[in-house]
C-alpha cells in the first residue's frame, strides 16, 4: 500500500513538473523579442583589434644608418667642396731641396658656409716623405656658399730623385670630412731630377695635357742639352692637315719667352720643337712650360678659292659691309676688299684669313715644371 502511494506520488509529481516547465518556457518566447541579427550584436562587443590599431597608425622613419669605420667620416650634401685651380700640376719637375709653394683654389659648393675653423689636414705619405708640410693648414678666411677660398702650403722637395705624392683632406671643425669632387682629398705630385741629367715628364700623365676650344694637347717628350731643348706634344685635329700655326709654339722660361727654331710634324697629329737654349739654364728655372698659341691648316686648304667662297658667305652675313673677290693666287686668298663701318683692313685680313684656314685659338700651355 505504500509503495503504491509512493509510486502514484511520484508519477503526478512529474507530471506537474514538466507542465511548469512547458508554461515557463511558452512564457519566455512570447514575451521577448526576437534579435534581428545575433552576428552584429556579436561585433559590437568584441573589443578593438591591436593589429587594426598598428595598421591605421603613423608609419615610423628609418634611422639613418651609421657609416661603418672603415668608411670616411663624411659630411651629407650641406657640406661640399669643388676644385678650381692649383699650381704646380701632377708630375712637376723640381730639383732636389727646391722650396715650393703650393696653392689649391676650391669653392664651397654646399649650403652651409666654412669657418675659419675648417682646415686641411696631412695624411700619411705612401713613402713617408711629408715635404715639410704641417700638419694642419686652417683656410685663411670664412667662405659663403657659392664662394672661393685659396689657400697655400710651404714646402721642400726632397735631396733623392724620385716621385713624390703628398695628401691633404678638408675637414670642419668637428673633423668630418668634406668631399671635394666626391673624393676625400687634394695632393701635391712632383718629380725630383738629378741637376746634372734632366728628366722628362711621363708622356700623357696627368698634368700634362690641357684643352681649349674643343682641342687637347698632351705633352708627350722634353730633353735638353748643352746648347738646346727639344719639346714633343700630340693635340687633337678636326683633320689630320691641322697643325700649330708658324711662329705659334714658344717655350716659357719663368719670365722669358723663347720661340721655336724649327719643328714639325713627327705624325698626323703629334709634333716636336726646337728651342735654343740649353739645360743650363733651364736648370736654374723654377718654372718651364710650353706655349701653343694657334692651330689651323697647315699651309692652307686643299681648295683655297672654295674655302674663300664658304668665307665670304659666313663672313658678309655675320659682317654687313664686308665683301672681298675670291681669287687665289701667290698674292692671297681674295681681292678687291670692301670694309664695313668700324673695321679696319688689318682686322678684316686677320678675319679673313682665320675663317678660310680655320683657325683655332688656344692658348695650350703644358707646363713642364
Amino acid at each position: 500500500m505504500n509503495n503504491l502511494f509512493a509510486k502514484l506520488f511520484l508519477g503526478w509529481g512529474l507530471v506537474l513538473a514538466l507542465a511548469l516547465m512547458t508554461g515557463c518556457t511558452a512564457t519566455n518566447q512570447t514575451s521577448l523579442t526576437p534579435i534581428a541579427n545575433p552576428t552584429v550584436a556579436l561585433t559590437v562587443t568584441v573589443p578593438p583589434s591591436p593589429t587594426a590599431t598598428i595598421a591605421t597608425s603613423t608609419p615610423q622613419a628609418t634611422p639613418t644608418p651609421t657609416l661603418p669605420p672603415t668608411q670616411p667620416n663624411v659630411t651629407t650634401a650641406a657640406g661640399k667642396a669643388s676644385f678650381v685651380s692649383e699650381n704646380y700640376p701632377d708630375n712637376s719637375v723640381l730639383k732636389p731641396g727646391e722650396i715650393f709653394v703650393k696653392t689649391f683654389e676650391i669653392k664651397n659648393v654646399g649650403n652651409i658656409p666654412w669657418t675659419t675653423g675648417y682646415s686641411f689636414v696631412l695624411d700619411p705619405a705612401q713613402q713617408g716623405e711629408t715635404l715639410g708640410s704641417p700638419a694642419q693648414i686652417y683656410l685663411p678666411q670664412e667662405t659663403s656658399p657659392g664662394s672661393n677660398v685659396s689657400f697655400s702650403i710651404p714646402l721642400t722637395a726632397p735631396t733623392a730623385p724620385g716621385t713624390y705624392t703628398v695628401y691633404w683632406t678638408l675637414k670642419n671643425e668637428q673633423g668630418r670630412t668634406i668631399l671635394i669632387d666626391g673624393g676625400p682629398q687634394v695632393w701635391v705630385k712632383i718629380i725630383v731630377c738629378d741637376p746634372n741629367q734632366p728628366c722628362n715628364p711621363p708622356a700623357g700623365g696627368s698634368g700634362t695635357s690641357v684643352t681649349a676650344n674643343g682641342v687637347t694637347a698632351t705633352l708627350t717628350g722634353y730633353s735638353s742639352d748643352s746648347s738646346s731643348t727639344s719639346v714633343s706634344f700630340c693635340m687633337t685635329m678636326p683633320n689630320r692637315d691641322y697643325g700649330p700655326a708658324g711662329g705659334s709654339v714658344s717655350l716659357k722660361i719663368d719670365q722669358q719667352t723663347v720661340l721655336a727654331s724649327s719643328g714639325g710634324s713627327l705624325n698626323p697629329g703629334c709634333f716636336e720643337f726646337e728651342f735654343p737654349v740649353g739645360a743650363v739654364e733651364l736648370n736654374q728655372a723654377q718654372h718651364i712650360a710650353v706655349s701653343i698659341s694657334q692651330v689651323r691648316i697647315l699651309g692652307g686648304p686643299n681648295d683655297p678659292n672654295g674655302a674663300c667662297q664658304t668665307a665670304r658667305s659666313k663672313l658678309m652675313s655675320q659682317y654687313p659691309g664686308l665683301d672681298f673677290q675670291c681669287s687665289f693666287s701667290m698674292g692671297g686668298y681674295y681681292t678687291n676688299l670692301q670694309l664695313p663701318a668700324g673695321m679696319t683692313e688689318t682686322q678684316a685680313q686677320k678675319i679673313i684669313l682665320d675663317t678660310i684656314e680655320g683657325a683655332i685659338y688656344g692658348p695650350w700651355v703644358l707646363v713642364i715644371r
